[in-house]
């Protein structure tokens, strides 16, 4: 999953990314404060304090290159998405949102396990003919 160097790929940087917008999104909890236009996601505590826990885990997955904790970041926003779709049928909210919660919960989710699920590009061959002298 590293270059050849050591550095960071793609899928790690993205991973980060994904991180940082489940943190963003769990400043959410104090929607009720903001204006009418920006109460776009209605989550409860709960679920602020798992996307903020999914978030942490997903940096640092980016920042060591770890596929497995990206897969259980995304493993945990996924499970957590059909318990709140669960808990809307049952009229209870364990993520204390509505379906807003879920879609953010589980479209991060996706993203995580597809980043972590899909196939390593194959390594380039080194052509000496090509690039810098």
């Amino acid at each position: 999953m590293t270059g050849a160097a050591g550095r960071s790929s793609e899928r790690d940087r993205s991973a980060i990314l994904i991180g940082a917008a489940a943190i963003a999104f769990a400043g959410f909890v104090f929607g009720a404060l903001l204006p009418t236009e920006f109460r776009f996601v209605n989550i409860g505590p709960v679920g602020a304090a798992l996307l903020v826990a999914a978030g942490v885990l997903s940096i640092f997955s980016g920042i060591v290159r770890r596929r497995l904790l990206r897969t259980l970041a995304g493993a945990l926003l996924i499970g957590a998405a059909f318990t709140q779709l669960v808990g809307l049928a049952l009229s209870i909210r364990p993520l204390g949102g509505d379906a807003s919660a879920m879609a953010v919960v589980g479209g991060l989710g996706i993203g995580l396990l597809t980043l972590a699920l899909s196939p390593t590009p194959p390594a380039q061959p080194h052509e000496p003919t090509k690039g810098r002298p």
